[in-house]
């Protein structure tokens, strides 16, 4: 059996409130689903930055940059980055076109 090691404690990212509603408007629930991530959405809604602000720095919070993920497929997303960060780059360019 795989033991997960806990997610580390946020670092206090500020989503401005307008742009937390328009991302919630823009995905409708959660995205993992919509781009083939396995398994069904359990948990909490999040959001989670996809652009990457470079080792140790954080991304800026615009829509363009953060998708709405499930717990389960945030935790996905999370511990396999290289596989989804570009296909869910991909969803956001397609959706604001």
């Amino acid at each position: 059996m795989r033991r997960y090691a806990p997610i580390a404690k946020s670092r206090g990212t500020v989503i401005p409130s307008k742009v937390r509603a328009e991302v919630y408007a823009r995905d409708g629930g959660c995205v993992g689903p919509k781009v083939g991530m396995e398994g069904p959405c359990f948990g909490q809604r999040e959001l989670d930055h996809v652009l990457s602000g470079g080792i140790g720095k954080k991304s800026p919070s615009i829509p363009k940059g953060l998708v709405q993920l499930c717990s389960t497929h945030h935790r996905e997303k999370t511990e396999h980055g290289r596989k989804w960060r570009p296909i869910l780059l991909a969803y956001i360019e397609e959706r604001d076109r």
